[in-house]
């Protein structure tokens, strides 16, 4: 098992492996959506290096919007997974949207 920076572990399928393309169209279609659906309201700059896990990510995403649009952010993400049938992508959406976000948040 890979470990990350801080202790971060990757969430069950949303790891990109190198070993079977077929194993990792799922991770990298999680990651495109995830990066797709942010608000353009302006510009955030490159994706940082750092980022390893969807929490990193989701961490990096509350520097750069309001607890409101990351609202919005997470029932998109909802949406799209209702629509796509991704249930790992609908808990991760679900988990901040119908949790307390400023709490789990702050507990990263």
């Amino acid at each position: 098992m890979t470990r990350y920076p801080a202790g971060a572990q990757m969430r069950p399928g949303w790891t990109i492996t190198d070993t079977d393309p077929m194993d990792a169209q799922l991770p990298r279609r999680r990651w495109r959506i995830l990066h797709a659906a942010k608000p353009r309201t302006e510009p955030m700059g490159p994706f940082p290096a750092w980022i390893k896990t969807p929490e990193e990510f989701v961490r990096w995403l509350a520097t750069k919007i309001s607890t409101n649009e990351l609202y919005i952010y997470f029932r998109d993400l909802e949406a799209i997974a209702k629509m796509s049938c991704d249930l790992e992508l609908l808990r991760f959406s679900r988990q901040y949207l119908h949790g307390d976000l400023e709490r789990e948040l702050a507990g990263q």
